[in-house]
């Protein structure tokens, strides 16, 4: 049995496909660019309130444990009734949330509007539902494909991050939080609206599995057959150790990258540098990792995601230690060259997470499967950006913050050669 999501594929693979990409990259843009500008608003709040560092920053904590506790919950959702209702409903919540977090006026309000509200609206709109899009409609090139969407996240640092620093130094933060309150669940729901009117969800679970196990039995890319023809439901995928493993080495991976997102802005004011300044350094990590993400989603489909994590970890490792020189000797070229490094290796641990979910649980389930495993990414994320500002706030500097994330890098890539996907699936570059 046929979905009108299926026949629509089957009419024009090419074209229905890579637009859905333009979707996904203009949503996670739009999405992500809400929980990256926090490291503008933080230093406004810090400015306006007074509040501690590891306070403050537990408002971007709590929205990214949120973010991440929610997506099974999406995932089930959007396998079930199709993404195009979780798109709006998650633009209006979205909307709600930003409009309640300019009216802020304590630490704990702020939590439940962004940390909790504005949270669940991104969550619905953001990685799971368009990551489920794109693998249901690519396979050779998903790489390339995840790359792309996940890139427009850094369209979302590069134009937001300086445009809401803009926007906070000339009407103030709370109107900032009023304009993205309004323009950006517009732009959603009216996409959403336009381009999901067909759902791309089977309606015949039966039929899917049946189809699915059909097609992995011969696939050439398949190295384990027994793993690969596996019709994954989430309980099944969580009494494994590739799925517990994957879940450590995505944890380790949003901790060491939030970490840095949520206090790079104030590392950079704190060395003497504006904040209108430090911002543009934010939005050429953002640059960097726009193209970043498409490098290594395409490079992975060719060498392998293990290979390609740890090139990008690597390079994440030699961006934080170009911040620890920078606290040291004060130079310019310092700040370049850490967004640089930095974009790249942030790039690959958002490029990554879905492709190697994908080469082990696709099927039928993968929306719940890869929303679990976004759970680790949450917590890691969330438990990063407070656990700098609590070093910080103890220590009084960020260097001991910086080597120990170096170590969690390190400890990130060794858990992705465990869970060796490479003994599950060939990429395309290693079947041919």
């Amino acid at each position: 049995m046929r979905t009108d999501g299926d026949a629509m594929k089957a009419k024009t693979p090419f074209q229905f496909g890579w637009i859905i990409v333009g979707f996904g990259f203009i949503t996670l843009g739009l999405a992500y660019g809400v929980i990256y500008s926090f490291s503008v608003f933080f230093v406004a709040l810090l400015k306006e309130f007074g509040w501690s560092r590891s306070v403050t920053a537990g408002g971007f904590s709590l929205a990214v444990i949120i973010h991440g506790t929610i997506s099974p919950l999406v995932g089930s959702m959007a396998d079930r009734a199709g993404p195009r209702k979780v798109f709006l409903y998650g633009s209006l919540c979205l909307g709600i949330g930003l409009a309640l977090c300019s009216l802020t006026q304590t630490w704990w309000g702020f939590y439940i509007f962004f940390g909790v509200i504005t949270a669940i609206g991104v969550g619905s709109i953001g990685w799971v539902p368009n990551v489920l899009m794109i693998q249901r409609l690519f396979k050779e090139k998903m790489g390339l494909a995840v790359g792309m969407i996940s890139s427009g996240i850094g369209i979302g640092i590069l134009v937001y991050v300086p445009l809401i620093q803009y926007l906070i130094i000339q009407f103030g933060w709370r109107m900032a939080y009023r304009i993205m309150a309004i323009s950006i669940p517009v732009i959603i729901i009216c996409m959403a609206i336009i381009l999901l009117k067909r759902p791309l969800q089977a309606t015949s679970s039966d039929q899917i599995k049946m189809e699915d196990s059909h097609k992995v039995t011969k696939d050439p890319f398949i190295v384990n057959e027994a793993w690969a023809s596996t019709s994954w439901t989430l309980q099944q995928a969580i009494a494994t150790r590739q799925f517990w493993l994957l879940g450590t080495s995505f944890f380790l991976g949003l901790l060491i990258t939030q970490s840095i997102f949520a206090h790079q802005v104030a590392f950079f004011v704190d060395q003497g540098y504006n904040p209108l300044f430090a911002s543009y350094i934010v939005g050429l990590v953002g640059v960097v990792s726009l193209g970043g993400k498409i490098l290594w989603g395409a490079l992975s489909d060719r060498i392998g995601r293990e290979i390609t994590y740890a090139m990008g970890i690597t390079c994440y490792v030699f961006g934080v230690m170009a911040l620890v020189v920078l606290n040291i000797f004060p130079s310019s070229i310092l700040l370049y060259l850490f967004a640089f490094l930095f974009g790249m290796g942030y790039a690959v641990t958002a490029a990554l997470p879905p492709l190697v979910t994908a080469d082990l649980f696709g099927g039928h389930a993968f929306g719940g499967v890869f929303g679990s495993i976004m759970v680790f990414s949450g917590i890691g994320a969330a438990f990063g950006a407070w656990f700098a500002g609590f070093v910080y706030d103890v220590a009084g500097s960020y260097l001991p913050v910086f080597f120990i994330l170096i170590i969690f890098g390190l400890f990130s890539s060794l858990s992705m050669w465990w869970v060796a996907p490479r003994k599950i699936r060939k990429v395309p570059g290693k079947a041919k």
